[in-house]
């Protein structure tokens, strides 16, 4: 007995201090045998070992923690480690849960929320209870320390968009916060179908912030899915779940670039300087309204209906050159540097902004030789036609988002746009 006891009462000294934890199950089990002499001659006892043991214990644990928080947004580690200290449970979450912890300190939810949640985390109940006590989603423990650098809003938590958003999760931290950033405003600005498309398609870009294109983006989408609108029959291609991210923002511009065009004709062109006529057997039409530039712009495969620019300006003229009813070339004229009374081709092509035909040219200059001289003015756009086809256009959207952050978005798109704001 005397040899038992002398063997394990030098145990204490041969603990792996840097074990913690083995030490305590070790110390427990070996209670009614550990009280002896010390190798300094201090009486030990498992009570000491468990206690110098938990307290490595947290030190360890404060010491990881440390290192984790160091990985969140600079202005939310102080709320952060002040957390952490409060008990090892809460500071686990660094490394376990970052968002869930992230989310206490920048105030997500209401004060007893949390306090229920602190209070789940220190019980050692399961993360997933603990986030379900702040109704915080489970999916964003998938996400680093490195995604969170501003205050939660709505998060979307319904089962199937978990499920779904989890296989687009980028894996270098460093893309996350970008990534995340543009879900979140994805689904404010249209719905989680969106939002998760945005997921997939835009995990290789990690730098695309740009809000105002984002918002351009979810509204040609929304509006692909609303054929009754305005906005839907100014839409070349609408929005479909296969296209690339690219080649949605391509189609979002274009989309852009006519609406703009609808707003600088306004009403439509009330002089086109010249009438409609007819020279060796091909016949000139004046494109007025924005019916006329989107149907040519579509056959002939060309740019017309993005024209907003030369349209504000007033200053140029556009007409479709037709043989038996059928567009063959468009010309643009622009007054004369030397004499404004006289015309100018500012351009003369054919389908798919090729060359037109000799014949062709040969028609044109028949025609201008047949228009009598006068003053070829620019005319301003009519600003309240104008003001009415931007409340037309995008009314029903901001309707859509009535109560929720996207709205702001899109009002502060308006603006740094330079388009016309619908309102008054």
């Amino acid at each position: 007995m005397r040899e038992t006891t002398g063997s394990l009462s030098a145990s204490p000294s041969r603990i792996n201090k840097d074990s913690p934890q083995w030490a305590p199950a070790f110390a427990t089990i070996l209670w009614p045998y550990t009280r002896g002499w010390g190798t300094r001659g201090v009486m030990v006892s498992s009570v000491s070992v468990r206690v110098q043991v938990r307290s490595e214990n947290h030190l360890a644990t404060q010491h990881v923690a440390e290192g984790a928080i160091e990985r969140f947004h600079e202005p939310y580690r102080a709320a952060v480690r002040s957390l952490t200290r409060t008990s090892p449970a809460v500071a686990d979450l660094a490394l376990t849960f970052p968002g869930l912890l992230f989310a206490l300190a920048s105030d997500y939810g209401t004060q007893g929320a949390r306090d229920r949640c602190l209070g789940s985390v220190r019980a050692g109940q399961t993360l997933k209870q603990a986030a379900a006590t702040l109704d915080f989603p489970l999916w964003l423990r998938r996400l680093p320390a490195e995604a969170f650098t501003a205050p939660f809003a709505d998060l979307p938590d319904s089962g199937d968009f978990a499920r779904r958003i989890v296989n687009h999760v980028p894996a270098e931290s460093w893309k996350a916060a970008g990534w995340l950033d543009r879900v979140l405003l994805v689904r404010e600005l249209a719905d989680d179908d969106m939002a998760l498309w945005m997921a997939w398609r835009s995990k290789a870009v990690p730098r695309f912030r740009d809000i105002n294109r984002l918002v351009l983006l979810c509204a040609w989408a929304w509006f692909s899915r609303q054929p009754d609108t305005f906005g839907a029959s100014l839409i070349r291609q609408p929005f479909d779940a296969s296209l690339g991210l690219r080649k949605a923002l391509d189609e979002a511009e274009t989309w852009k670039k006519r609406a703009e065009l609808a707003m600088a004709l306004g009403e439509g062109v009330r002089d086109t300087w010249y009438e409609a006529g007819n020279a060796r057997g091909y016949d000139f039409v004046p494109l007025k309204k924005l019916e006329d530039f989107l149907a040519e712009a579509r056959q002939m495969d060309n740019c017309l209906d993005q024209f907003a620019s030369q349209v504000q300006q007033r200053n140029t003229r556009v007409f479709s050159i037709r043989k038996r009813g059928k567009p063959v070339a468009n010309l643009e004229i622009a007054p004369h540097e030397e004499d404004p009374g006289m015309p100018r081709i500012e351009q003369l092509r054919g389908p798919g902004n090729r060359r037109a035909a000799p014949g062709v040219w040969q028609a044109v200059f028949a025609w201008l030789s047949q228009q009598p001289a006068r003053p070829l003015t620019a005319s301003r756009t009519q600003s309240a036609a104008a003001r009415a086809i931007a409340r037309k256009l995008w009314q029903p959207y901001l309707d859509s988002l009535e109560g929720r952050n996207g709205q702001r978005h899109v009002r502060e798109y308006l603006h740094a746009a330079s388009l016309f704001v619908p309102e008054g």
